[in-house]
């Protein structure tokens, strides 16, 4: 059964589609058959079409249009994406897998939409074009115990030092306008990989970010995922993905399938920013990850607040009931660092103990 995408916020685009470009303007028709697009004639010749199988050919035919297309063009030109969900069940059942991607949620309509919403752009640059030439790298942080020994990493997105520089938030955030997070966060996962292979030894934890409304097939995107560790000579047991996810964590079930199937292959879970927004205590004790980053708000200042050391206390009460690992992040302060020891916060993650860099440095410890 064919679907259209549609636009929305959690549905990713697929990896491979059916592409469609229909248009009355003489100027954006010539581009259009320029690009070799194959034209309809039973749809009286102002339709063109290209299928993909992978993302690829896709970020190269909307990044030769953006760069090709005035943006007083933009409007005269529409676009439609159309799934063959047959040809796209795979191991996971098709969409079905993640119910924020079922067939209910695509259109059912024409599905025709302006072509305005794939030319997204951070800055002067553009999405598609970031991710298809992969113009970021990954910055390591470390992550140590309470003593301040070193523990592992986390693995950060940043522009590479010769490109203008992006905020990431920013950047998964205008990425979602276009669906296009899930092939920007496979991408950061990729370079996440590649520079734990280069600098960072077996034996040591490396904490990867991941979107889980990015995963529309969990069992898939894990093979790709573990063949990539494994490939690299490196063991999956040494990984911790992180659930990043700006929206609402509504969709517990498709996440606890998430955690299953990465728990299967060896690999840890952490949920980031509890204490913010939608990560709370009664999410963290459904989804029982292995690790539980508090948030900087709850940390920074916490020795001199009850109240932040109230909810460091629970939060420690909490995750003890299923065996969760509790991680401060957002230490900056030594006083901070001694009430968290005191505490019993097992692992901690700060400038105090180093910033983001290109290579592993060895944690500042404190006197």
């Amino acid at each position: 059964m064919r679907q259209h995408h549609i636009c929305n916020r959690r549905l990713p685009l697929r990896d491979a589609g059916l592409l469609e470009f229909a248009s009355d303007d003489p100027k954006v028709c010539d581009i259009l058959d320029e690009l070799a697009l194959q034209r309809d004639r039973e749809k009286g010749g102002r339709v063109w079409s290209a299928t993909y199988e992978e993302p690829a050919p896709l970020l190269q035919l909307v990044t030769a249009l953006q760069r090709r297309l005035a943006p007083e063009q933009y409007r005269s030109l529409r676009c439609r994406i159309t799934y063959d969900d047959a040809n796209d069940s795979g191991s996971d059942n098709g969409p079905a897998a993640c119910p924020e991607t079922d067939s209910s949620a695509y259109g059912e309509e024409d599905g025709w939409e302006s072509v305005e919403f794939l030319f997204s752009r951070v800055g002067n640059d553009r999405i598609s074009d970031l991710i298809l030439h992969r113009r970021f790298t990954s910055y390591l942080q470390p992550i140590v115990r309470a003593d301040g020994a070193l523990f592992g990493y986390e693995f950060l997105l940043r522009p590479l030092p010769e490109h203008p520089p992006f905020r990431p938030a920013e950047l998964f955030s205008i990425a979602r306008e276009s669906g296009l997070h899930s092939f920007l966060d496979r991408e950061a996962r990729n370079s996440a990989i590649r520079v734990a292979a280069r600098h960072v030894p077996n034996g040591i934890k490396k904490f990867v970010n991941f979107l889980p409304s990015s995963l529309y097939r969990p069992t898939s995107f894990l093979q790709e995922t573990v063949s990539a560790i494994r490939s690299s000579g490196m063991d999956p047991a040494d990984f911790v993905f992180e659930v990043v996810e700006t929206e609402e964590l509504h969709d517990i079930r498709h996440l606890s399938d998430i955690f299953k199937a990465y728990r299967g292959q060896g690999i840890r879970l952490a949920m980031d920013d509890l204490g913010e927004g939608h990560a709370t205590l009664e999410t963290m004790e459904r989804l029982q990850p292995d690790y539980i980053k508090l948030e900087r708000d709850m940390v920074q200042g916490c020795h001199a607040s009850l109240l932040k050391q109230s909810l460091i206390e629970k939060a420690l009460e909490r995750a003890s009931r299923f065996g969760g690992t509790v991680l401060a992040e957002g230490v900056d302060d030594e006083k901070d660092w001694r009430y968290l020891r005191k505490a019993g916060v097992p692992l901690l993650q700060g400038y105090l103990f180093g910033r983001p860099s290109p290579v592993p440095v060895p944690a500042f410890v404190g006197a």
